[in-house]
């Protein structure tokens, strides 16, 4: 008896084609929480008033048979394969190559390649291998949102960006913080970058502004947010510069003005705490330059 011959599949520019604006893919999920049929999570939860786990799904819909059955890695009605990519604990499926790899301690896929990323057992997530030994540990700093969007960093698509304090930020958001002029962690109030030239500039903006005579020897207590050292300086309204370090980027520690120690208060000359220049980190010509862009860490998939 002659061989049944095996029906023509969907021709291979129809294939390419199935799948969502996030993913490229040969199936939908059935979703657990709502029993609706999405192509991907971010397609959920753009739609539904909360957000699904895709570990938790058990059903997929083959979108070239329409086969309703477990999920596996192949259609167990026409033998499609899902995804070319493909983790089954994580229950992704993607056809585009983005070097996508699943970090067991993260427990999710990421993108980037595993050659170019280690997992930080103390931040509890993937950084590039280029800060395996350079790296400032903050204990599970992925698991917390954005402190700017306030968008979960740890489970996102988006980037990161990993300044030297350790904070994570996405990435787009760092760049609009930079964009609207302000270059400290929004956590931590340390400098997000090189701040070397603006230093440099306000040093000479001091140097040629000098104080009336009546304010010439006023000081100030100040606790230098970058080193973390306090020091006393002389006031001056363009800013309170660190003597550690020589940032900039200071606040006042002590409050109403106080005799200088051996001296007495009719001689004009007084510590006083003062409020730190609100715009000592304004968008001056030279403060872009001798930006230090640390790596970025592997994004979600």
């Amino acid at each position: 008896m002659a061989a049944t011959p095996r029906a023509e599949g969907p021709p291979e520019e129809v294939i390419k084609a199935v799948g969502c604006a996030h993913y490229k893919r040969k199936s939908k999920f059935v979703t657990p929480c709502c029993n609706k049929v999405y192509t991907c999570r971010f397609c959920h939860d753009e739609k539904e008033d909360h957000t699904v786990n895709r570990k938790e799904v058990t059903e997929l819909i083959c979108t070239l048979c329409e086969t309703r059955q477990p999920v596996q890695a192949e259609c167990q009605n026409c033998g499609i394969r899902f995804g070319k990519y493909t983790c089954l604990e994580c229950n992704l499926f993607d056809d585009e190559d983005k070097n996508q790899y699943h970090c067991s301690g993260c427990g999710i896929c990421r993108i980037g390649g595993a050659g170019r990323f280690f997992h930080c057992e103390k931040c509890n997530m993937c950084l590039p291998v280029q800060l395996k030994n350079g790296h400032k540990c903050v204990e599970n700093v992925s698991r917390a949102n954005c402190p700017v969007c306030l968008e979960d960093i740890h489970t996102s698509r988006i980037p990161c960006h990993i300044p030297d304090c350790g904070h994570l930020l996405h990435r787009t958001c760092f760049e609009q913080l930079l964009q609207s002029g302000h270059y400290a962690c929004p956590i931590c109030q340390t400098s997000l970058m090189d701040m070397t030239q603006l230093w440099k500039y306000l040093d000479n903006e001091v140097a040629h502004t000098p104080m009336p005579p009546e304010y010439s020897n006023y000081m100030a207590d100040i606790l230098c947010k970058d080193c973390h050292k306090e020091s006393t300086v002389k006031f001056h309204v363009v800013g309170l510069k660190c003597t550690q370090c020589g940032s900039y980027n200071t606040c006042r520690i002590k409050g109403p003005p106080c005799p200088i120690a051996g001296e007495t208060a009719s001689n004009n000359t007084n510590r006083v705490a003062l409020s730190p220049n609100p715009n000592f980190l304004d968008d001056h010509p030279d403060s872009g330059s001798g930006h230090a862009d640390n790596s970025e860490g592997s994004s979600n998939n």
